[in-house]
């Protein structure tokens, strides 16, 4: 018919030759930079810049990519790490900036390597929205060079304890009475000690004027048996494997809503926030002496009275057998408010396993 066209013949050799060429055809570096570092950005530096010797097209992308990941797990010696470490430091384009930073160093890291590195922070301070720094160092020279990234919006700092000389003695990092970063939003905490005032309390987070997610692994008090979390925009907050010389947790947060807790469970929860509390996850060890754990958990039952969901782990329900009359007692008390006072659905998890309860009715 006259309204079709007739279409060319085309030798199957030939056919066969542009599907190969297809096929060979390097898409991927087909795409704009803006896309290539983009995806680039999610790799560790030490993968990120073996691209390079993919074409000439990849060959000089690395030193342009916003994003520097930088783990010594990808290194089978320390040395390797420091010398590449220093290198693509030394090689970057420093005329790009730095908008995310993730050191981790296992072990202790070197004094010449970590003043390069806070160095280059320095130098980038201004354009750093995300930052972390997991090593073993003294913390005053990293705070005090975090203290000048004004555009941070999220921090997670570890800073292991490190031995002083040839002595047991271990430096102790203490976290400032108050740190100013304006924009954070994001912070975790690692083995930072929190200092009190002449109330008794330690408030160290009310600077932070829009943090939304807080979470702190390892914490203390120094001259205070308070912590005080304190903020108007805090919505999920987390504390693990923290001291137990902190004897109460006192939240004024207002847009709290999310509460998780590992670890022993002796902290006297109070403050005006509990009742904004919507979620509740706890996992607490197994000890001879859980009761008294027991009676804590308890009294936060009775104390979070809006939660909507509670996730428990079986060992946190975990007693001996001698005390079995008081096990079984808060058992009871403990269904009574989880699924009368609280009125729990069945989609909300509390985690018991059956051999618990098995060895139980069976003593």
């Amino acid at each position: 018919m006259s309204e079709l066209v007739d279409e060319p013949m085309i030798p199957p050799d030939k056919r066969a030759r542009n599907d190969n060429i297809e096929e060979n055809q390097d898409r991927l570096s087909d795409l704009p930079d803006c896309v290539l570092l983009h995806i680039l950005s999610f790799l560790n530096s030490k993968y990120a810049v073996q691209t390079c010797v993919l074409s000439t097209r990849w060959k000089y992308l690395w030193k342009l990519i916003p994003t520097l990941i930088l783990y010594s797990s990808q290194f089978s010696m320390a040395k390797h790490f420091t010398y590449f470490v220093s290198k693509i430091l030394t090689l970057r384009d420093s005329s790009t900036p730095i908008h995310a930073l993730d050191v981790e160093r296992k072990g202790v890291i070197g004094i010449k390597l970590l003043q390069m590195i806070l160095d280059y922070i320095r130098s980038h301070n201004t354009h750093i929205r995300r930052l972390g720094i997991n090593v073993a160092a003294d913390s005053c020279p990293i705070l005090s060079c975090i203290s000048k990234c004004q555009a941070l919006t999220s921090l997670k700092l570890s800073v292991y304890h490190r031995p002083i000389g040839k002595s047991n003695n271990y430096t102790v990092s203490l976290f400032p009475k108050s740190l100013n970063l304006p924009l954070l939003t994001n912070l975790e905490l690692t083995n930072f000690t929190f200092c009190g005032g002449e109330n008794g309390c330690a408030e160290p987070f009310s600077a932070f004027t829009k943090l939304n997610s807080l979470v702190i692994y390892g914490s203390k008090l120094k001259d205070a048996q308070i912590l005080t979390i304190s903020s108007e925009t805090l919505v999920n907050f987390a504390m693990h494997d923290n001291s137990p010389n902190i004897d109460k947790i006192d939240l004024s947060a207002p847009s709290l809503c999310t509460f998780t807790f590992t670890g022993e469970p002796v902290q006297r929860l109070c403050g005006s926030s509990l009742s904004s509390i919507k979620q509740v996850n706890i996992k607490a060890p197994e000890y001879s002496a859980w009761m008294k754990f027991a009676l804590v958990l308890l009294s936060w039952l009775q104390d979070l009275v809006n939660v909507e969901s509670l996730t428990v782990t079986s060992t946190t329900l975990q007693v001996p057998c001698h005390v079995f009359k008081l096990y079984f007692l808060f058992l009871f008390l403990f269904y009574y408010y989880v699924f009368v006072r609280f009125q729990l659905t069945s989609t909300n998890l509390i985690l018991i396993h059956p051999r618990y309860l098995g060895s139980l009715l069976s003593s």
